[in-house]
């Protein structure tokens, strides 16, 4: 290839949807790392590791089983709308009106188990609060971006991330400027507060924008039977990512768990671009994979040079920033140190699970990412269960990588299986 044809191609990368796409999530991304580690120092230093870790505890349990929420309605409207766009209002309505009822009762369940999940010195009005914040308000927030990006309105739903963010932020300001001694119990009241307010401006901007909702109750069974693969999926993949903080929070200590915790919050950071390029390229995976699962791995295949870089950089930047966590959160982070170490390697193993597990909801083999991603996460329930009283957070970074690492190999395994098959 000449340097002419380099060019070319290179010229039309940059001006194609996808590029575009990617780099509006991908800025929207960006500002959203630098508030979240603004109102994450502000908050963490303000709580302390032990008031810090019961609200991680929190929230840890509501991201389990915050897919259920919508029961997978939401990945259901992306779908359909992404193929017929004057489906919209119909799909929309329908996915309100399930995360609505099933929030409420999702949130009411949880609420009576809290003495079994959660450490027992946490008040209910606590995690009340807390979870009416981390299920309803941010499942109606999640259900419009993903309602803007199906109507292909991807520069909004990057501003719309940008503002929710903002949110966040002002409320821990707030905790630190109007509260004298700041406790869980404070920041759970502006926690919520905040949610609701972006939870809310957002259901207005896609009514305005996309149309007001309009349910058609007979057709709520055949969204969940549709979205039932795509809630079990996310749900066994929040498992992975949050089960050890809220089984830590029992079976070790909260100020483990408020270390374990922290260290984590720089892998959510540094997953930023792997989420940008995974929101940006989602419907795109459904159009290729409408060939066949040789369709959605060619499209694989373009993004994989992104994702080798992506992986080798992420490793690379933790092992530089691990030392600094003390002078940003403060010395009683010190062993955060230690367990980012630990960690680092889950952004890479999470982005080549990225192209594996998306080549095959795309090509129409969610069923069978659901039984990996389910799989996986029975095993790391059980490695935490056997590792965490002997290690604590140790032994639950054990159990995430062990279980990251046979859920990417399954994937892959599947994908290159169905390939075969489907080939002459």
């Amino acid at each position: 290839m000449n340097l002419a044809e380099i060019r070319l191609k290179t010229t039309n990368l940059l001006q194609s949807s996808l590029a575009r796409d990617t780099f509006w999530l991908l800025l929207s991304k960006l500002f959203t790392v630098i508030i979240q580690a603004g109102y994450f120092i502000i908050v963490a230093r303000l709580l302390g590791k032990e008031n810090y870790g019961s609200f991680l505890v929190i929230t840890a349990a509501a991201n389990i089983v915050f897919p259920f929420v919508a029961l997978g309605s939401d990945h259901v409207l992306v779908k359909n709308v992404a193929t017929n766009r004057s489906s919209f209002q119909t799909f929309w309505g329908n996915t309100l009106v399930l995360l609505t009822a099933n929030g409420a009762a999702i949130t009411i369940i949880l609420l009576l188990l809290s003495p079994v999940i959660f450490p027992t010195e946490l008040a209910w009005g606590t995690i009340l609060l807390i979870l009416l914040a981390d299920l309803l308000c941010l499942g109606l927030f999640d259900i419009s971006l993903k309602a803007l990006i199906a109507g292909d309105l991807v520069k909004k739903t990057a501003q719309l991330g940008i503002f929710s963010n903002c949110g966040k932020l002002l409320a821990a300001l707030s905790l630190s400027v109007f509260v004298a001694q700041p406790n869980i119990t404070n920041w759970s009241y502006l926690y919520l507060t905040s949610s609701v307010i972006t939870a809310a401006i957002a259901i207005l901007l896609v009514n305005k924008m996309l149309g007001s909702p309009r349910p058609i109750w007979s057709h709520l069974k055949s969204n969940v039977e549709e979205g039932l693969y795509f809630s079990i999926s996310a749900s066994a993949n929040n498992i992975n990512a949050n089960l050890d903080k809220s089984m830590l929070g029992k079976l070790s200590s909260v100020a483990a768990t408020g270390i374990y915790g922290s260290a984590y919050r720089f892998i959510d950071v540094g997953n930023v671009p792997l989420f940008a390029l995974s929101g940006a390229t989602y419907t795109r995976f459904f159009q290729h994979g409408a060939s066949g699962i040789k369709g959605s791995l060619g499209f694989a295949r373009r993004l994989l040079p992104m994702i080798a870089f992506y992986a080798i950089a992420s490793i690379i930047g933790y092992w530089v920033l691990a030392p600094y966590i003390p002078v940003i959160l403060g010395e009683e982070y010190r062993e955060a140190i230690e367990a980012l170490l630990w960690l680092s390697p889950l952004p890479a193993i999470a982005a080549f699970q990225y192209l594996a597990a998306d080549t095959l909801t795309g090509s129409g083999h969610q069923k069978a990412r659901s039984i990996v991603q389910v799989a996986a996460a029975i095993i790391n329930v059980i490695l935490n269960i056997v590792l965490i009283p002997q290690f604590s957070w140790q032994g639950a970074a054990w159990a995430t990588l062990i279980s990251d690492s046979l859920r990417l190999v399954c994937l892959w395994s599947i994908v290159f299986i169905l390939l075969r098959r489907e080939q002459p």
